[in-house]
């Protein structure tokens, strides 16, 4: 049974420019008690133009609605019995009024322009949609968590007009084409590669949606090591080895799957192993230093854009939490794979 609360949305500094823009539903699903939930709120009532509606959607809980006061945009506040973020996005995609649906994480700011640029694009293009990317300065300022943002910011930008994907942080697609492949699947009860899967369908029949690294959020997460591997071996890796097998591989190549991520996992492996033989005395401790040298070359534009953006003083704990990344991959992918030769059985 879900519940519905509409109130009044609160709007500021409504830019003149946005008001012949395309209206927009925004769709945010929230975790019970979101500590995140009013701030990514409070940044879509400057961005969003005026006649859009903000949709959020409580998984296992009903947010407080926030106070109405100003100029007003539409928010209607739903609960969803507990079944994760892509069930509570589909929940308030099919409640939607408007053309165009876009999805906002709870843990992200969008930035005061990325409506504007958005539908400036997409009036432009002609596209179904499009992917916008995290800027480069997340809110958290660990080690950790500046290494998982700059990581996701470098490969959406340098990956510009790439098609076949969907982002559930920022995305957005026109409600015709959500409806006609069925939308979120419900089966991904946790925050996985459920906006993956969407994308390869919507590709599959022909819709094109565009990654625009121009269109920005801030992230607000806070990342742990323990949750990094958790995430990329049993939330990224895996799920998304199987989602590849399941589409024949057609969109191997794009993004984390490209030829040159994967020679990097299989240096990342390399080193590790030549490292473990060298201290038993089984290889000379050169073939470890070879490995993570060719690794550095392979990945030099990675850590010359991050160069740029973070103090020398986190270079190498960034190098070991990128042979963490890919030795996670590989793990779920080995998991994946084992999973998919069982199937076959």
């Amino acid at each position: 049974m879900s519940s519905c609360v509409g109130v009044p949305f609160p709007s500021a500094n409504i830019d003149p420019y946005n008001e012949r823009r395309l209206s927009i539903s925004v769709i945010v699903p929230s975790r019970p008690q979101d500590p995140h939930l009013k701030r990514c709120l409070g940044a879509l009532r400057p961005a969003l133009p005026s006649g859009s509606e903000v949709i959020v959607v409580g998984d296992g809980w009903t947010p407080d609605s926030p106070n109405a006061e100003g100029e007003i945009l539409s928010l209607r506040v739903l609960s969803h019995p507990k079944a994760g973020p892509a069930a509570c996005r589909d929940f308030g995609a099919r409640q939607a009024m408007h053309e165009w649906l876009c999805f906002v994480d709870s843990d992200v700011l969008v930035h005061r322009d990325a409506f504007t640029r958005s539908t400036a694009i997409l009036e432009e293009s002609g596209d179904d949609g499009l992917v916008g990317s995290y800027d480069d300065d997340p809110e958290d300022q660990g080690t950790v968590s500046r290494f998982r943002n700059l990581l996701h910011h470098y490969h959406h930008q340098r990956n510009a007009g790439t098609t076949g994907v969907f982002w559930g942080a920022f995305g957005i697609v026109r409600r015709a084409a959500y409806l006609d492949v069925g939308g979120f699947d419900p089966d991904y009860t946790d925050a996985s590669v459920e906006d993956i899967e969407l994308g390869y369908r919507l590709a599959e029949k022909g819709y094109r949606i565009a990654l625009r690294p121009e269109v920005q959020v801030t992230h607000l997460k806070r990342w742990t090591l323990d949750g990094m591997v958790r995430t990329d071996v049993m939330l990224r890796a895996k799920p998304w080895t199987i989602l590849l097998h399941r589409h024949r591989n057609r969109f191997s190549g794009t993004l984390n799957t490209a030829a040159r991520e994967r020679f990097s996992a299989t240096l990342s492996v390399s080193g590790l192993s030549s490292l473990l033989f060298s201290m038993t005395g089984i290889l000379p401790a050169y073939t470890t230093a070879a490995c993570f040298f060719v690794f550095i070359l392979v990945q030099w534009e990675f850590y010359a854009f991050i160069s740029k953006r973070a103090k020398p003083v986190f270079l190498p704990a960034f190098f070991l939490l990128h042979q963490v990344y890919f030795l996670s991959a590989v793990c779920g992918w080995l998991l994946a794979r084992y999973e998919i030769l069982n199937e076959k059985r």
